[in-house]
């Protein structure tokens, strides 16, 4: 009776074991099965891996190999699963795609490779529907911020992943919507202002195309969250400084929050940057509100009229109106308020903070999904969890879902225990058997 007791837990442990790994192996899919069907643009987003490499080594010789081994292969499954099981157009990472950017050349190269077998980036992927783009940001980890990004960074990072700042047009069910990417380390204070220049040319040329289109959505990718209060997600507002350079920032500064908003007028703002990823909404005031003077060169600018036409210069010059503008005609919201921000008076724009990727934050991806179909609907929105559903009068929805592998720690103990397993049942059966077929003693 003992003995059967024990093989039946047994049995349960491995029932158990099993149906747990073969859920962690196929989880992306599982996931999938209760998502809604296929939109007319998908975007699978990854936030924050920072794969590591030798300074790691360095610290922990002794273990540091083995960590590099099992994050790989843990990035490499959440990659491949979830893009083969939600099948994307698109493929974004969101920046901190490596754990530093101080690193050798030979160094870079092999994180590089690395990374593109854990993405599968490296391979053709471009069979019958199964095409899709990767597209990269660049973070504080990869370029620096503002104070510390040198011109070999940035070559460095182009060369690897492609423009800093890019911007195109797809048609979505028959409406064109516009997407952007927008190197956020250079907004602000940057010690080598071409870079900075070349950031604000780039928005002030997307502001131009949007002031002639209003109607074509905007769906704008960034790497570093705007501004907001501190309240609305676990990062704070807090931005250091070095000579007037950026050391260190949470959220994008108030004025080139402001100005994205009010010039680029998107209706969607994805970003990465704070590893535990958050949902919140901005509205913004179809109406300016009260203006704002400001006195430049003896003359009296509006910062209602004249915000989008503000040089570089007088940004950084004005910034305290600006403030003050954006606090007049900005009201920020957490995730739960989205559904109040969509119903309310002003122009609605949704922001996703993707959680990492990497395994303390539970190895979490983001889905964005965007359809159009033409007739009208009433504009509405709804929350659950990390997740959002917004419907534009439009007839257009876009959707967000965040989905999670599980914690690295956990599936380490796992894996552990299948080991176990797979030793200790064959043991035991063999034992079982042996016990079995020896002959019986005398009586």
């Amino acid at each position: 009776m003992a003995h059967c007791r024990l093989w039946h837990a047994a049995a349960a442990i491995v029932l158990a074991l099993g149906a747990a790994s073969v859920y962690l192996l196929n989880y992306a899919t599982f996931l999938a099965l209760f998502h809604p069907p296929a939109p007319h643009v998908r975007f699978a987003l990854f936030g924050d891996p920072q794969i590591e490499g030798d300074a790691k080594l360095a610290r922990e010789p002794t273990t540091g190999k083995y960590d590099l081994l099992v994050n790989d292969h843990y990035l490499h499954h959440i990659y491949r699963s979830t893009i083969a099981a939600f099948r994307p157009n698109y493929a974004v990472t969101m920046g901190d795609i490596f754990s530093s950017q101080w690193v050798s050349r030979q160094e870079h190269a092999r994180r590089l490779a690395r990374y593109r077998w854990i993405s599968g980036e490296g391979e053709a992927r471009r069979d019958q529907g199964d095409a899709h783009e990767y597209l990269h940001l660049a973070g504080n980890h990869d370029i620096g911020y503002g104070d510390e990004t040198r011109p070999y960074h940035i070559d460095r990072f182009v060369r690897s992943f492609g423009p800093l700042n890019r911007e195109w047009t797809v048609d979505v069910g028959g409406r064109p919507h516009q997407f952007a990417i927008i190197n956020a380390m250079n907004l602000d204070g940057t010690r080598h202002s071409q870079f900075r220049n070349e950031t604000w040319d780039f928005v002030r040329m997307l502001a131009d195309k949007r002031a002639r289109r209003p109607d074509i959505p905007l769906a704008l990718f960034l790497h570093i969250p705007l501004s907001k209060p501190g309240s609305l997600c676990v990062g704070s507002p807090e931005t250091r400084y070095s000579s007037g350079f950026v050391r260190y920032q949470d959220y994008v500064s108030p004025a080139a929050s402001a100005y994205l908003l009010h010039c680029l007028a998107p209706t969607l703002v994805l970003n990465g940057h704070d590893h535990e990823g958050c949902l919140s909404a901005y509205t913004v005031e179809r109406s300016s509100g009260q203006p704002v003077a400001l006195g430049a060169s003896g003359a009296t600018l509006r910062v209602s009229d004249d915000l989008c036409g503000l040089s570089l210069g007088e940004l950084d010059a004005f910034q305290p109106e600006i403030e003050q503008f954006a606090r007049a005609t900005v009201a920020s919201v957490p995730g739960p308020g989205i559904p109040a921000a969509a119903a309310a008076a002003g122009r609605p724009v949704v922001e996703a903070t993707v959680r990492s990727a990497m395994g303390a934050y539970d190895g979490a991806s983001g889905i964005l999904d965007i359809s159009c179909h033409g007739a009208a609907q009433e504009p509405r929105a709804c929350t659950s969890g990390r997740g959002f559903e917004l419907r534009t009068e439009s007839g257009c929805t876009y959707g967000y879902r965040e989905i999670k592998l599980g914690n690295h720690m956990a599936i380490r103990a796992l894996l552990v225990a299948d080991a176990l397993v797979a030793l200790v049942v064959p043991a035991l059966f063999l034992a079982r058997r042996a016990g079995s077929s020896r002959p019986a003693g005398r009586a």
